[in-house]
């Protein structure tokens, strides 16, 4: 990871398309849509300033002439808790201000093969493992390491989780142990096929619907803990609805991966409400976090080197209504498609109809339609679904699926005044801010775009902002 001087000076202007909408005989104004949480649940953080161990390396590619630091940083969950991370993309950036989601593979740069290979060296390498221990492993497979130290067990293994995340780019290390140290990880870790580590937490599906009287669900509630809280919304309080297990017991707290319903009283006027899991959880080591700052400017996408216990939460809505379509809708990032997965469930008694990306869907009663909503990489998104009876889901973020390396995205000559510069490593925090991997000058803004997609009873805004990728570099 290298440090970051300075702020990113760039902002573009957002082009939002204000929509009239003649919906159900009458005019409906399409507007911005409110903020959103981002797509995902667990655990949410923010990068902290600094790195903790690491040292000076160097990278070449094309348009990419820079030096700067190779090592382990951390972020903070929302907690307080501090996790160790290592960046898996090389030639993108940290943005000060940026908020991370932790995330699966199939949802980053991590959706190919290299997910399974950078998780065995984060396994097997520091800080999971000490230096110490790292050099008696290696010793036992030929490989001479006496003496390791933190600094260059973290850059050493930071440069061999690029070499599977960004093997595009050439990586000079000056250490020559740090060096060694990545050739042998490199070597260790080509055959490995781990499995993703679980989700922290996750209410699935994340909304249901149903008639009122019914119990709606099953809701499966996926987590790394032993036991989750459950609690509901003043709104589905007031209105009367509890949460049951599979034999219509009321349940106030369930073990993972139990199934919970929601229960409506019979005749309940419609409403839409929101379910809450609550826990203390061990966030598995190889899990993944994308980020974006407030503009949606792509931050570096981070692993976590280390499993730490955190304070996790997931939501889910539930939708009920006595009669009409009663929509149920999810939204779920599908980097092999490059697109939004948008998922409608109609458990109504009459057709739901709505225009999602240039098609118009009907879902009939009782059943499911998807519709994959194409983004571009590093694009940010606003849907905002809106249906009968006040019903509205949103599902914002940055779609965030390739490391910039692999996007072949040119690098603009380096503005003067922003080249990057090696920094003091070791325990603590270095000044001068982030860290951070990244190429060089300000890249020329984009202009955004932004469609309306029309719901039966409602509307839904898609709108795409496309920020200008940044990268520093110094020859």
């Amino acid at each position: 990871m290298f440090h970051k001087q300075g702020r990113a000076l760039s902002r573009i202007a957002t082009v939002m398309l204000t929509s009239s909408l003649a919906v159900g005989g009458g005019l409906l104004t399409v507007g911005p849509a409110s903020a959103a949480t981002p797509l995902g649940s667990g655990v949410t953080a923010r990068l902290l300033p600094g790195m903790s161990h690491g040292e000076s390396v160097s990278y070449g590619a094309p348009g990419h002439q820079a030096a700067g630091e190779a090592g382990l940083f951390a972020i903070q969950a929302s907690d307080g808790s501090e996790l160790p991370v290592y960046c898996i993309d090389l030639l993108n950036h940290t943005r000060e201000d940026a908020k991370y989601q932790e995330t699966d593979w199939g949802s980053s740069s991590l959706a190919g093969t290299a997910g399974s290979k950078i998780k065995w060296i984060l396994e097997h390498s520091y800080p999971s493992v000490s230096p110490q221990q790292i050099a008696s492993d290696a010793a036992a497979k030929g490989a001479q390491l006496d003496g390791l130290t933190a600094d260059e067990a973290a850059a050493g293994t930071q440069v061999a989780v690029w070499s599977f995340s960004d093997p595009n780019v050439p990586v000079n290390q000056d250490d020559p142990k740090a060096a060694k140290l990545t050739q042998y990880l490199i070597d260790q870790a080509k055959g490995a096929t781990d499995e993703e580590p679980k989700a922290t937490i996750a209410l699935t599906p994340g909304s249901v619907s149903g008639k009122s009287g019914d119990r709606l669900g099953p809701i499966t509630v996926d987590t790394t803990a032993a036991t989750v809280a459950l609690g509901l919304d003043p709104v589905a309080d007031k209105a009367g609805v509890v949460l049951t297990d599979a034999a219509g017991n009321v349940v106030k707290s369930v073990k993972g991966g139990a199934t919970i319903f929601a229960k409506t009283p019979a005749g309940a006027a419609a409403g839409t409400g929101t379910i809450t899991a609550t826990s203390s959880a061990e966030i598995p080591l190889g899990r993944v976090f994308t980020g974006a700052d407030g503009d949606g400017n792509h931050s570096q996408t981070l692993i976590l080197a280390g499993a730490k216990s955190v304070s996790v939460s997931a939501t889910a809505t539930v939708t009920w209504a006595p009669t009409g379509p009663i929509p149920a809708v999810t939204a779920k990032v599908d980097c092999a498609q490059g697109a939004v997965v948008v998922t409608a469930t109609n458990n109504g008694d009459q057709d739901f109809v709505f225009t999602l990306a240039g098609q118009t869907v009907t879902v009939k009663p009782k059943s499911t339609q998807t519709v994959p909503v194409k983004v571009a990489e590093g694009q940010k998104y606003d849907i905002v679904v809106t249906g009968p009876h006040g019903f509205k889901q949103e599902f914002a973020s940055v779609l965030n699926c390739k490391t910039t390396s692999s996007t072949g995205t040119p690098t603009p000559t380096p503005t003067a005044g922003h080249g990057v510069t090696p920094t003091p490593t070791g325990t603590g925090t270095p000044a001068g801010g982030l860290a951070f991997t990244g190429g060089g000058g300000e890249t020329p803004m984009l202009a955004g775009i932004a469609g309306a997609l029309v719901l039966a009873g409602g509307a839904s805004v898609f709108a795409l902002r496309r920020r200008g990728r940044h990268s520093r570099t110094s020859s």
